[in-house]
């Protein structure tokens, strides 16, 4: 499904980047199970890296920078914006990328990080967009709660909330498509983009992203210190509690559910909710999991460690990354994790070997 700008993308292929360039300091080092390249930059990360479709990896930070790399960690650009860049970047259609900023734009680049478009359409932007149909993309903003941007004609529905939209919107399988805020809400809204049923929690639902683990339920964490799995009613299914906030996405791995908390724990649950795993850290998990291709999970903690872990819960691996995790990892097409952390300090971890060879008494 290709996203349509029109001509007005003409105009805005023709303007460079306003950007002042940094310079990176890189890092390169080995052990006996991955080879690292470690990225020194400025400015906390918060956002989490995505990849496009021609392995381009792009993140925002809080130096009010958005950076584009290649699949190796070289540079190939940077833009910078009035804002911090809180939100995590969005794959739209298969070659645009939307980024929001705490200065009030969506800012919509191609995969060499060339601008070609910003609408600032009121509040600063927490969330990452979510791409709705050929013309539409959603998100949420600090100031009037959700937005529908029409990008064929520059038009923003708003879907009014009594508090800011921290939470990151899902498109479903069956077209709907929700998002949670801090008036404690989990909003579900129609194709058509009007609200279908919303379900009130006791805490902010923030950056918790839900996930669809049947065809009528949803996931998702809340500052309530619970899990908790709706139906499409907005009427409660069941609910797994923790010691701690629930900031993390919940991620599907085979038929489990893996998530982490503020109590310094990472979950691994039934989809039903009943506990299998249980996993120890040394500081909170604010961060959400990411998934490798052959099931195994990978999760970082505030303690700076990076954990790899199998669905039976075993720890197989962690790798220290010498910074806070607050960003999701994400996991490239060769196998390599990329990380950042709240030290301005981005990871490409490429395995040597399985992570079913990995052995836990290694772990630095």
């Amino acid at each position: 499904m290709k996203f349509i700008f029109g001509f007005v993308l003409l105009f805005f292929l023709m303007i460079s980047c306003a950007s002042v360039h940094e310079n990176v300091t890189t890092h390169v080092q080995s052990n006996e199970f991955f080879s690292a390249t470690a990225i020194q930059l400025r400015g906390a990360f918060y956002s989490s890296p995505v990849v496009t479709h021609k392995g381009t990896v792009v993140i925002g930070n809080h130096k009010k920078k958005v950076y584009f790399f290649n699949s190796v960690g070289e540079k190939i650009q940077e833009f910078t914006t009035k804002g911090w860049v809180h939100a995590t970047p969005s794959l739209i259609s298969d070659s645009i990328v939307s980024i929001g900023s705490y200065d009030g734009n969506m800012y919509f680049f191609n995969e060499l990080g060339t601008l070609l478009k910003q609408i600032k359409p009121g509040g600063s932007i927490f969330t990452n967009a979510v791409q709705l149909d050929s013309n539409r993309v959603m998100f949420g903003s600090n100031k009037k709660g959700v937005a529908f941007y029409n990008i064929l004609d520059n038009s923003t529905t708003w879907f009014e909330t009594k508090r800011l939209v921290h939470g990151s919107p899902m498109a479903l399988d069956n077209k709907n498509v929700c998002i949670g805020g801090n008036d404690k809400r989990m909003y579900i809204f129609n194709d058509s983009c009007k609200l279908v049923s919303n379900y009130k929690a006791k805490g902010w639902i923030m950056h918790s992203k839900a996930l669809q683990v049947e065809d009528s339920t949803i996931v998702f964490g809340s500052y309530d210190k619970n899990l908790h799995a709706i139906n499409l009613l907005g009427k409660l299914e069941w609910k797994f509690k923790t010691n701690g906030k629930i900031h993390s996405s919940p991620k599907k791995v085979d038929d489990k559910i893996v998530f982490g908390s503020f109590d310094k724990h990472i979950y691994i649950l039934k989809n039903n909710g009943e506990l299998l795993h249980s996993i120890a850290t040394k500081k909170r998990v604010v961060a959400s999991p990411a998934i490798t291709g052959d099931n195994y999970i990978v999760v970082g903690s505030y303690d700076k460690y990076l954990y790899i872990l199998n669905t039976q819960g075993e720890i197989v691996y962690k790798y220290f990354v010498d910074g806070k995790v607050f960003s999701t990892p994400i996991i490239l097409q060769n196998g390599t994790i990329v990380c950042a952390t709240t030290n301005g300090k981005i990871y490409y971890l490429t395995p040597k070997v399985a992570y079913s060879e990995m052995h836990y008494s290694s772990a630095k």
